[in-house]
């Protein structure tokens, strides 16, 4: 086929010739230049437009500005290596696409893109206003270089950022798209809009305009033989209403020539005009086509060929439709003021004048809003239609199953006696829903298909679309019958498939027996509580006959109540309850139709266990009482089952029923009510608790309640209802949401030690000495500081699942750290409250360092000791001698005195690099290397730099008193603000003196004087000796000379009488050799020892 769009055999029958051949002629001249384009590639990339920001948008002046653009390539191959430019200005330049001073600009590159592909390039950095106030801006996209065609290399887009920005945005609808909707019905719709910065109860407009799609306006077709055949087509009746659409066509071999006429259009309007050529009510889908246009009010005529066409009557058909005809619009006024993210507006009902398809276009407008472009929503598509289409589904028997037996040669279906025993049911295949009316007739084989007295019978539905209903009917009829179900008349007159409104099937109905059985209890030996309600309930065959009547005995004698449900109690025992069943069908004669059941009735009991428990009760077999033997708190370990609910342990009780006759006891269950006040904290809600079994309470193993069992707490009257199943003792935990104790540590901080140690020091606020509050926690890392707070948990467990160290008593407010840091070592800790079992809360805390802006501070321990030497350290004796009256005495004292040192400022800044270093002095009769195991007799001895210090020492009598004679040795050792000294003794601090006996020296009088020999000896030699006495050299020369008589006096005569035992021994040597004639060696042995 060709259409109208094809140049071979397609007319138009207006001037549409001429203008063709004029643009022909005037194309003549391009045609070299087109040719030589195509021969060669063409490396041509094209902007077509900015996508972000939008033209004449505005925008906050706080919001990021996100630019994208739209590139196409218009190259004969797959091009790349082009990059873009994003350039923005200030001001309006549009016009001249081309930024004078340039605010920001950002460039990317542009993807390879086949032939005609086109692209979003997006730019990663976002633009942010300049200045924030009212502005208008430019932004320019442009290739960094030109191409072969640069006009459409940049474009330029221009938008404003607002101070006090304001817009109204539509988001969406909750018009139904999917389903059906019927003609003239009001139907509500709602739009949702998001408003930004809006004024105070501003009006906005909301809206919808309505147009129907395709709407005919005229339609004709004319049918013809291919090949061999005629066929007459009928007049079709002439339009009342212009326009008019007519179909000339005829066949010439296997072409099929056709003229279609559209005339008497208006002027303005938009038209289609579609075709289609039908075989065998089949759409010949290639041979189809339509025409879009613009009307001038000019008739239009289209002729057009179809080919190859196969024998056969083919139908030629044309429409002309609208494709979008106007039918209304409302609009209303509301108020919005703010802004919402999501706000509901209403909208003036929707209604459809009749049948069809319809775009609804929703919309939201204001004179305040600056942006009309986010003003309009997705244009809705909407089916309308009120096609009726009931359909009887079947009927089926009301009660049971469908039964087919064979009678004869027939088939029949058993059907239930009595009430409610047929069903027919009805579903609406059409889009409106309808008040359908069936009627049934009931016709007896038996007697020749006559109609059964009493129908036909009725029944009135209301059907949505797509719902299925159901009538039911009574049959009071024995044997075989013929039964049909149709809607009436004002239904089939205009449902569009009537042929589906009537069912037809063959019955019978031979039910004699009900099948009686008691359906509850269920079982045989079901128990039962003294004075409890039991419900007995009695069954029967599904095509029982029925009305039925129902008779409760107890074994067959004692009547207990009627009809089909039956609510008694009974005494405790075992009985047997039997269900006496007559129906309709039945005569006086008849025996009833008897079911059993046995049940066993047990014993029941009050008590109360004040003031927690305030009533329970008790089902046993045996009598018994109750009581509670424990409550307490929860061990100070996890629970582990409570935890992972997210609940904390409160309270546990233990009680037990116990029997009083001693036997053991077979409990069915207890159930009690109690004062949950007495057993949580007033700030746990009793809604949050939840109870569980205590398995092992020194383990904190719990489990939950089983599933039949109950448990509520009520924080209307702080009541708790518990029920057990079989249990007659137990332990109960509860557990619910407690906020975390209000404890927590102020001014944390740490205190330096010698050696790097660091010690935590805090003060607790809050009541401490609350059973669910269950110490600290601590928490170290080295090097790098914990963050404080934490938003979460999970937030808080990810940082800190290293770094635990201990678990310190609630009543501790200080804790060293055994582990010292290195030096150059820092640590952060973090201490945080636990609850009773040991979990940690990580909003009652605080951290080492703390700042209200940045990471905490590191604690950096001190394990440095100082080095520092005094200035100078000298040391005098001085002495001492009373002679008053009575108190003569004398004494020698020793006085140390030094010069502090200056402490270095080797960081530089200003500040020594210590502080409150002090001074220890020691004593010692010898020089150590350290004193570090030595007692000082002095501490804490400070001075500023350059000043200078003494001690004074007086003599003293024992172990630790300076004596005379003795030489001392005083030693300065310092130490830091932490304690820590290495006890290194260094010669700079040190001084030592020897304690000599200065009486003689303050008291030279009483030394006697010295008498001098008389040297004027008549003896030279004499003379001689006297003087050299009292020369030093000779006295010491003769000391020498004194010492060396005498150990020659004691030496001498032991190395003869050493001589003499060696002199024996050789010569025993001698003898025994038998070496006795030498006599001259044993004369020389003689002379060596002489």
């Amino acid at each position: 086929m060709a259409g109208p769009a094809d140049g071979s055999s397609s007319r138009f029958i207006r001037s549409v010739p001429l203008v063709l051949a004029l643009f022909l002629m005037s194309s003549l001249p391009l045609l070299p230049a087109t040719e030589a384009t195509s021969s060669r590639n063409i490396q041509d990339f094209m902007i077509t437009g900015g996508i972000d920001p939008i033209s004449e948008a505005h925008y906050s002046v706080w919001d990021p500005i996100f630019l994208e653009v739209e590139v196409q390539s218009n190259a004969s191959t797959p091009t790349g290596g082009r990059t873009i430019v994003a350039e923005i200005c200030l001001g309006d330049h549009v016009s001249t696409a081309t930024c004078p001073s340039v605010l920001f600009s950002r460039q990317t590159p542009v993807p390879t893109l086949n032939p005609q592909e086109t692209t979003t390039i997006s730019f990663v950095d976002p633009f942010y206003a300049v200045e924030y106030t009212n502005q208008t801006y430019t932004v320019v996209f442009r290739f960094s270089s030109e191409d072969i065609r640069p006009d459409d290399d940049r474009v330029a887009v221009k938008f404003f950022l607002d101070e006090f920005f304001q817009d109204i945005i539509y988001n969406s609808n909750d018009l139904e798209s999917d389903g059906i909707l019927n003609p003239e019905i009001d139907y509500p719709a709602e739009i949702s809009v998001t408003s930004i910065g809006w004024p105070v109860d501003e009006l906005v407009t909301v809206g919808w305009t309505l147009n129907q799609v395709d709407v005919p306006m005229g339609s004709s077709q004319f049918c013809m033989y291919v090949g061999a055949g005629f066929f007459e087509n009928p007049i079709p009746p002439a339009d009342t209403v212009p326009p008019y659409v007519t179909v000339e066509a005829y066949a010439l071999n296997d072409v099929i020539n056709a003229t279609i006429n559209a005339t008497s259009l208006s002027d303005g309007e938009t038209y289609s005009l579609r075709w289609q050529v039908v075989t065998g009510n089949i759409v010949n889908t290639s041979n189809s086509g339509s025409y879009d246009w613009e009307s001038n009010g000019s008739d239009i005529s289209i002729q057009m060929d179809f080919s190859q066409m196969e024998e056969g009557l083919h139908c030629v058909r044309a429409d002309l439709v609208l494709p979008h005809l106007l039918i209304s619009e409302s609009s209303s006024s509301v108020t919005v003021s703010g802004s919402t993210s999501s706000l509901q507006l209403p909208l003036p009902d929707i209604r459809f004048p009749s049948e069809g398809l319809y775009d609804v276009e929703l919309w939201v407008q204001s004179v305040a809003d600056p942006n009309p472009w986010n003003n309009m929503g997705e244009t809705v598509r909407i089916e309308v239609s009120d096609d009726v289409d009931i359909v009887v589904v079947g009927i089926t028997p009301a009660r049971g199953d469908e039964v087919v037996v064979q009678v004869g040669f027939e088939n029949f279906v058993k059907f239930p006696y009595g009430e409610d025993a047929l069903k027919v049911q009805l579903r609406n295949d059409g889009d409106m829903p309808w008040n359908a009316t069936l009627n049934i007739e009931l016709f007896n084989i038996s007697s020749g298909y006559s109609l059964v007295e009493g129908y036909p019978d009725s029944c009135t539905k209301r059907i949505d679309p797509g719902e299925l209903v159901s009538c039911i009917f009574p049959l009071n009829h024995l044997g075989l019958f013929v039964v049909n179900a149709t809607t009436t008349s004002s239904t089939n007159l205009i449902d569009i498939d009537p042929a589906n409104n009537y069912f037809e099937t063959q019955i019978m109905m031979n039910q004699t027996s009900t099948g009686a059985y008691v359906a509850v209890p269920p079982v045989d030996d079901v128990t039962f509580e003294t004075g409890e309600p039991i419900m007995f309930v009695a069954g029967l065959a599904p095509d029982s006959p029925l009305p039925v009547n129902y008779t409760w005995k107890i074994d067959y004698i004692e009547t207990i109540g009627y009809g089909r449900v039956l609510t008694t109690t009974l005494p405790m025992g075992n009985h047997q309850i039997t269900l006496h069943v007559r129906h309709s069908l039945m005569s006086p004669t008849d025996f009833d139709e008897v079911s059993t059941r046995n049940v066993k009735i047990l014993n029941r009991i009050q008590f109360q266990d004040m003031p927690i428990v305030t009533t329970g009760e008790a089902v046993s077999v045996e009598e018994m009482d109750f009581e509670i033997l424990d409550v307490s708190f929860p061990e100070t370990i996890v629970h582990a089952q409570a935890v992972n609910i997210g609940k904390t342990p409160l309270r546990s009780f233990d009680f037990r029923l116990y029997p009083t006759n001693g036997q053991d006891l077979n409990v069915d269950y207890i159930d009690f009510w109690g004062n949950i006040s007495q057993l949580i904290p007033s700030s746990v809600s009793p809604a949050s608790v939840v109870a569980m079994h205590v398995v092992n309470g020194s383990s904190g193993v719990l489990s939950p309640l089983d599933t039949d069992d109950l448990f509520e707490a009520f924080e209307s009257n702080n009541s708790f209802h518990l029920r057990l199943n079989g249990v007659s003792s137990g332990s109960i935990m509860l557990v619910g949401d407690m906020a975390p104790v209000n404890v927590t540590p102020l001014n944390l901080r740490t205190e330096k030690s010698a050696g790097g140690e660091l010690t935590l020091l805090w003060d607790s606020e809050g009541p401490i000495e609350d059973p669910y509050f269950g110490g600290w926690r601590v928490y170290k890392r080295v090097e790098f500081p914990f963050r404080w707070p934490y938003e979460s948990m999970d937030d808080f467990e990810s940082t800190v699942t290293q770094n635990f160290v201990v678990d310190l008593p609630g009543n501790q407010t200080e804790w060293k750290d055994p582990n010292p840091l290195e030096e150059g070592k820092c640590a952060s800790y973090i201490l945080a409250a636990i609850d009773h079992q040991g979990l940690v809360d990580y909003t009652h805390g605080n951290v080492t360092g703390f700042k209200d802006v940045g990471n905490p501070d590191l604690q950096c321990g001190d394990s440095h000791p100082p080095d520092y030497e005094m200035q100078d350290i000298r040391i005098s004796l001085e002495y001492d001698y009373d002679v008053s009256p009575g108190n003569e005495s004398d004494s020698h004292s020793v006085t140390v005195t030094w010069i502090y040192p200056e402490i270095p400022d080797e960081d530089g800044d200003g500040l020594p690099d210590e502080e409150n270093v002090t001074w220890s002095l020691y004593r010692t009769q010898n020089l150590p290397q350290s004193v570090e195991f030595i007692e000082p007799i002095l501490t804490d001895l400070w001075g500023e730099p350059f000043t200078s210090e003494s001690y004074t020492e007086i003599q003293a009598s024992g172990e630790d008193g300076l004596s005379i004679g003795q030489t001392y040795y005083y030693i300065l050792i310092p130490e830091d603000s932490v304690g820590n000294s290495d006890y290194i003794v260094r010669n700079d601090n040190t001084a030592s003196i020897l304690i000599s006996d200065m009486f003689w020296e303050e008291n030279p009088h009483l030394i006697p004087d010295v008498i001098t020999p008389d040297r004027n000896h008549e003896n030279d030699w004499m003379n001689s000796f006297l003087e050299d006495i009292s020369d030093q050299n000779f006295q010491t020369s003769s000391l020498v000379a004194i010492v060396i008589i005498a150990i020659n006096l004691i030496a001498v005569p032991m190395v003869i009488n050493r001589n003499r035992k060696i002199r024996r021994r050789l010569n025993f040597l001698l003898e025994k050799v038998g070496d006795r004639n030498s006599a001259s060696q044993e004369d020389d042995l003689e002379e060596f020892f002489d």
